[in-house]
């Protein structure tokens, strides 16, 4: 009997945990969100906590028990930004599709959603400067994580006998941070004078695909 109560205890308390928890979720989530539109809205100099909290229908105090100050949340706002760019790049890699599909079809997306994500963020451009270090920091980790989505494509190419290389890990870091150099000029519409974006994706076909090998 002690022993079914016990059991019994321990599921009631397990269910509060998880409850507890995906509202917690819930709730960093909806905060996160409200600072990306206020700070879009407003810029970041011009947005106070106490908007934020009103912005997400919750009170300061459980702001500053998720989120100590607006810096914080600038952070955390970035990096939610650049967790959507990496799903997508990882749903690409995950495609039943042949690799030099797959290694375009990725950097298009990469470049696509980046244009995207500037975009939707409005006023919050504004501050880009200001806080390139910032940013830049936090993509480092990413770029990590990038560099083996298309490590992990080139060496599915090579397998499938269409790449031709000497370094994966070499040529996974120059194409991502070829690609990477590409993000402003393609935001701005600058990349080739802002040609169709057919012409643009048939030569840079040419130059990624070249580069591993391929005839195309």
């Amino acid at each position: 009997m002690f022993f079914s109560i016990f059991l019994f205890c321990v599921m009631i308390f397990c269910i509060f945990v998880s409850v507890m928890s995906a509202t917690t979720i819930k709730t960093t989530y909806a905060l996160i969100e409200a600072a990306r539109v206020m700070f879009t809205r407003y810029g970041y100099e011009r947005t106070t906590m106490t908007a934020i909290a009103r912005e997400a229908k919750k009170g300061r105090r459980t702001l500053y028990m998720h989120f100590p100050s607006k810096e914080v949340l600038l952070r955390r706002v970035i990096e939610t930004e650049l967790d959507r760019i990496l799903d997508a790049s990882r749903a690409v890699a995950s495609k039943d599709i042949p690799a030099d599909r797959k290694i375009m079809e990725l950097v298009f997306s990469r470049l696509n959603n980046v244009r995207h994500t500037v975009f939707r963020n409005g006023s919050l451009r504004a501050d880009f400067r200001r806080f390139y270090l910032t940013i830049d920091s936090i993509r480092r980790k990413y770029d990590i994580i990038e560099i083996d989505i298309i490590r992990n494509i080139l060496i599915e190419g090579y397998g499938q006998g269409l790449f031709h290389f000497g370094d994966a890990r070499v040529m996974a870091e120059m194409i991502h941070y070829s690609v990477k150099g590409m993000e402003v000029p393609y935001v701005r519409g600058m990349l080739a004078g802002g040609v169709d974006a057919r012409i643009l994706e048939r030569h840079a076909r040419q130059v990624i695909l070249r580069g591993l090998g391929m005839d195309v």
